[in-house]
């Protein structure tokens, strides 16, 4: 079944029908809706109301999709039915915005006036089920209840949500916040799919959580926040590269001080004045002297510079190294941990990754 027909002329005329009569643009004429999910209308909201579904179907059928849909929304931000959400569904799956038409249809169903024939609902059933093979389906849940929830950065509401998100295939970000925590998973997901979304928020403030990544390869997964990241590796670790970096620089000026000396001494002492007696025996001790010296900075010099760079590795590596990645091997083993270890010689930085 082609997208442009989901919905067929049979499913569009009996929406259009009860719209028209009044079966939920004026309850008060036909079938009333529960007041617990509409919105009292008054007779000037009755009169567009049908004005507005009038005028998106006739667009609609003269092919102007973008109008229909427009108009059609107009009507919606007035009061939400099942028959206004269906023909939304039907002008934005001609404009492949399937994600919108899978949140109005699955409106329209759950709000389906029992009085509707059941081929109707069929219908809609049937497209429904096509316009979820374009769309990815989140179910997202948060261990605490009144957490503010967003889904790429627009606001869903409070936990626990009553519905689940449609989503375009492709990286999606889900936030939730309470009490000045926060957590957050970003999802990789494949058309046609669904991934249920476990958010926990973090016991402590004392750092933004990072968030966890999600491979839409892995399949329905469950997601929680990364592990905060303690701050004290980074700062050892930039102590250790500061130090290292301070020897380098003292170690290679005494290195190249001695070289000085050392080059003096040999012109002074002759290139063979310690080996057949000319040169005195002071200068002899005093040119051995500052070999040894140049040798030892020298060495040190280099092992400053090896202990300077471990410490600038350690911090992205500890920092950016990701926590929770691929979260099913999370799901088939629970508490994966990977500990590891930077440094050089005596001085190592250890973390929790």
């Amino acid at each position: 079944m082609k997208a442009s027909s989901i919905l067929s002329d049979s499913l569009r005329q009996a929406i259009v029908s009860a719209a028209l009569c009044g079966a939920c643009l004026i309850p008060s004429l036909c079938h009333a809706e529960s007041s617990s999910t509409t919105k009292a209308t008054t007779a000037d909201d009755n009169t567009r109301l049908q004005a507005l579904f009038r005028k998106g179907v006739k667009a609609f059928e003269a092919g102007k999709n973008e109008e229909a849909v427009q108009v059609l929304s107009e009507a919606w931000a007035i009061r939400q039915t099942y028959d206004i959400g269906a023909m939304l569904a039907q002008g934005e799956i001609q404009l492949k915005r399937y994600r919108d038409a899978a949140e109005h249809l699955d409106f329209a169903l759950s709000h389906f006036a029992p009085v509707e024939s059941e081929q109707t609902l069929e219908q809609m059933r049937t497209a429904f089920a096509e316009v979820k093979s374009h769309v990815a389906i989140l179910r997202i849940n948060v261990d605490r209840a009144g957490a503010a929830l967003q889904l790429d950065g627009r606001a869903l509401g409070v936990a626990p949500l009553a519905a689940p998100q449609f989503v375009d295939p492709g990286v999606h970000t889900v936030q939730a916040q309470s009490n000045g925590e926060s957590a957050s998973a970003v999802v990789n997901v494949d058309a046609g799919a669904e991934y249920p979304v476990e958010l926990r928020l973090a016991a402590e403030t004392t750092a933004e959580p990072g968030p966890v990544v999600l491979s839409a390869n892995a399949g329905p997964v469950v997601a929680d926040t990364a592990q905060k990241r303690s701050v004290v590796p980074v700062i050892v670790a930039g102590a250790v590269a500061a130090v290292g970096t301070a020897g380098l620089i003292g170690f290679s000026l005494a290195a190249s001080s001695d070289a000085d000396k050392l080059a003096q001494l040999k012109r002074q002492n002759g290139p063979a004045g310690c080996a057949d007696g000319t040169a005195t025996p002071a200068d002899c001790s005093a040119q051995l002297d500052a070999a040894h010296s140049h040798d030892k900075h020298k060495n040190l010099a280099v092992a400053s510079a090896i202990v300077g760079a471990a410490g600038l590795v350690a911090i992205p590596i500890y920092w950016f190294w990701p926590r929770n990645e691929h979260r099913a091997e999370a799901a088939r083993s629970s508490g994966l941990r990977v500990r590891g270890a930077a440094g050089v010689g005596s001085i190592s930085v250890f973390g929790e990754f």
